[in-house]
């Protein structure tokens, strides 16, 4: 569907449809009495798997509703999006039950946030939190339902990854962050589905404006570099939430007319290219960002529009089942943690905890597959051989267990002489051949498939190289698979398709190391690169080299962040009111007392 289809999506009713069918050092991870109920389960849709330890309803209605956000998604980027080069691999969650399990995930948790998106060589793996149950809502009451908080939270992380995942656009951050929120607060009902609607945090914040408080930001801090600049860390946190609804007024402003969306293109790919986002603004939409701030917030007051429509998705989206031990959930998690790039000092962590806990069931597949993953990344590959080789052998065995086999293997082949090393190259050559028949469109196998061939042949082969440019295509979000596709390019001579790429990863503000690394490899590009420089950079990244720390997609709790800001401001009126008392009854005691007139004389 392009912008005309979408012009009569926001005016009444939606047509079309999807195809669907019916509807420090970590704890023991060890749970003892497995023949207790767990509260674990793994759920699977078209685009998604879920592993969760919240109520299974409640899981299966976020599931349901991140398909129909996925579809919706794709129905408003059509313009811009990026079509794949082949199947799409699903997009690995974890729905946690509690907040504080977040903790687990990085040591380096931002203060209020409430959900990540991590971006890793092996994959993306999201995690989400579970605040409270979720209930259904009638078609008629979508416009004035209480707009679930937590579930707002996901949906807006899980459409901020979206664009990063299916589309090029890495700048304005604020359109990044408008966007998510405009879309975290739709609501789907049986038939019906609402969008446009003022987000939790968000209205929370407009109240407190409304109330009189000052503004933190305009939108040439918004569209600037560092938008918190000169800001005390209290005035700061409350920018945080300014800025997050700046963006969604600029969003809402941008998707509600079909005349602001057909521009929408123009202005993201001008911004790509190295324009001024102030200007750009100017050109497409006729703010200028002197008077933005002003015409924005008029258009919250008078014009913005929340629209309840027919929704575009005939039939329920087909979600499976299957319920997990407890300890299998907590394996899951650890093993989620570990492909989440920890830093060192988590990542051997784990290894000693998993190899302890591990031991204890060995029959526990999560336990093991956990366990290798931590002896292929932070101890010994060749301790994980015996289990991975055992996995493979089975006639169903994972692409996630073929891959970590492969890359044991492409780890021991490194250092090995050159005897040893051509059977650990054809184990690895078998297990990624078998690995991409059941998953092609994964990321993780084309980077490892570009390893072998450096390995094995001291040059990227034609295939390698072409794997690991069709892999971007499908899916975007990876940045060490956009800096592989950006050397492939570069070493087929395509230099344009090359700086594209680099120009997303030098706009993509969530990993500065990357940030850096494009823009000095794209001066080293300009300058003029031989083939052998372009093939030691490859070898740079091989078999995982670059995967410690990656980028990060935080969700920040703005109903929490706003709590907090409205006690400070309740603080600080409390010590001005006091300090005004205290003023005024200083300059009553420095008067001097009056002398009373003389009373007249009496006869």
């Amino acid at each position: 569907m392009k912008w005309t289809a979408l012009a009569v999506l926001a005016a009444s009713a939606l047509a079309g449809g999807v195809c669907a069918a019916q509807e420090s050092e970590p704890q023991s991870i060890v749970v003892t009495g497995q023949r207790a109920a767990s509260p674990w389960v793994r759920a699977e849709s078209a685009h998604v798997v879920v592993v969760s330890n919240a109520a299974r309803a409640d899981v299966a209605r976020l599931v349901e509703h991140i398909e129909r956000l996925d579809a919706l998604l794709r129905i408003y980027t059509a313009d811009y999006g990026a079509v794949g080069a082949g199947p799409e691999p699903k997009l690995n969650l974890i729905y946690l039950d509690d907040n504080r399990e977040l903790d687990r995930v990085t040591p380096d948790r931002p203060s209020g946030s409430i959900g990540l998106f991590r971006d890793c060589a092996g994959g993306v793996q999201g995690f989400l939190v579970h605040t409270s149950p979720l209930t259904p809502v009638t078609d008629d009451r979508l416009a004035t339902a209480p707009l679930h908080e937590g579930l707002f939270y996901a949906s807006q992380a899980y459409a901020r990854h979206f664009l990063y995942r299916h589309t090029d656009v890495r700048a304005p951050s604020a359109w990044i962050e408008g966007f998510s929120s405009y879309f975290g607060g739709v609501m789907f009902g049986t038939k019906q589905m609402v969008i446009g609607r003022t987000p939790p945090g968000i209205g929370r914040y407009f109240a407190f404006r409304d109330e009189g408080h000052p503004y933190n930001l305009d939108y040439s801090d918004m569209l600037g570099p560092d938008p918190y600049k000169n800001l005390g860390n209290t005035r700061a946190q409350s920018a945080r939430v300014e800025y997050q609804a700046r963006a969604w007024i600029l969003a809402h402003y941008i998707l509600g007319a079909s005349e602001r969306r057909q521009r929408l293109g123009t202005f993201l790919n001008t911004i790509h290219n190295g324009a001024d986002p102030a200007v750009a603004l100017r050109d497409a939409f006729g703010l200028d960002v002197d008077k933005a701030s002003t015409d924005l917030w008029r258009y919250r007051l008078q014009a913005a529009k929340v629209l309840r429509v027919d929704m575009p998705f005939k039939v329920r989206p087909e979600v499976t089942f299957k319920t997990m031990s407890a300890t299998s959930g907590e394996f899951v998690l650890a093993d989620t943690v570990l492909k989440a790039c920890p830093v060192r000092a988590q990542g051997e962590a784990l290894l000693r905890t998993l190899t302890t806990d591990a031991a204890k069931v060995p029959n526990v597949d999560a336990g093991q597959l956990a366990l290798s993953r931590a002896r292929v990344d932070w101890g010994d590959p060749a301790a994980a051989l015996p289990w991975l080789q055992k996995a493979a052998r089975r006639a169903d065995a994972s692409a996630d267990a073929l891959v970590l086999l492969a890359r044991a293997n492409l780890k021991l082949a490194a250092p090995a002489d050159a005897g040893a090393r051509a059977s650990y190259l054809e184990a690895a050559r078998t297990s990624l051949t078998r690995a991409r028949k059941r998953e092609p469109g994964l990321g993780a196998i084309a980077l490892a498939e570009l390893d072998l061939s450096l390995l094995a042949d001291g040059a990227p082969s034609r295939a390698a190289l072409d794997g690991v440019i069709a892999a971007w295509r499908t899916t975007r979000d990876s940045g060490p698979l956009a800096r592989a596709a950006v050397l492939a390019w570069c070493y087929l001579v395509d230099a344009p398709k090359a700086e594209h790429v680099l120009r997303m990863l030098e706009n993509d503000t969530r990993d500065p190391a990357m940030t850096a690394w494009a823009a000095d490899f794209h001066r080293r590009l300009d300058a003029g690169l031989t083939l052998a420089a372009i093939q030691a950079e490859m070898r740079k990244g091989a078999n995982g080299t670059l995967a410690a720390g990656g980028a990060n997609e935080w969700t920040l709790d703005l109903v929490g962040v706003m709590k907090e800001v409205e006690a400070q401001a309740g603080l600080e009126y409390a010590r001005q009111a006091m300090q005004q008392q205290m003023q005024t009854q200083m300059q009553q005691q420095m008067q001097p007392p009056s002398i009373p007139s003389q009373p007249p004389s009496s006869r």
